[in-house]
């Protein structure tokens, strides 16, 4: 069951990031501090946080928010699955479940940056395989050898 994110997820959500093994330190850290500003306002401004729950654990989640100043495009800046339930499909669920609430809200552009070194190969094949575009690639962005691609989807009804 997809359900919205409490404030009481918060810690089960920073070790199910940093299980995955795709995410630094730093990263992980920023997890707490995006999820705690998601509670106490940016809620308020359109953000939104969902978990992927069975029998009362929370296997996934995924976090996205309107971009600023465009014209219905959004951001996913978060998406992570418990690393023992990866493979059962549960990403694309949740992918699947973001583009539904972005084109419910009026979206019309879903776009995902990550990271261009071969570990995360995987993850720029995860989005190539449910239909996103390689729109732009960025050399060093992250870090020297650490670059950023960026994926885009139109997902509007109107597309």
């Amino acid at each position: 069951m997809i359900r919205p994110v409490t404030d009481a997820d918060t810690e089960t959500l920073v070790k199910l990031t940093a299980s995955t093994g795709f995410f630094k330190p730093l990263e992980v850290d920023a997890l707490r501090e995006v999820l705690d500003d998601f509670h106490a306002t940016n809620h308020e401004e359109g953000h939104r946080a969902f978990a992927w729950e069975e029998d009362g654990r929370v296997l996934g989640y995924v976090y996205h928010a309107p971009t600023p100043m465009t014209d219905r495009s959004w951001h996913l800046y978060w998406i992570a699955v418990d690393p023992s339930q990866q493979g059962r499909g549960l990403g694309g669920k949740l992918l699947a479940f973001v583009e539904q609430d972005i084109r419910s809200l009026g979206g019309r552009l879903l776009i995902v940056e990550t990271s261009t070194t071969a570990h995360y190969e995987p993850t720029r094949n995860f989005y190539l395989k449910y239909g996103y575009t390689l729109a732009a690639s960025v050399p060093d962005f992250y870090a020297d050898g650490d670059g950023m691609a960026v994926f885009t989807k139109k997902v509007s009804v109107w597309v």
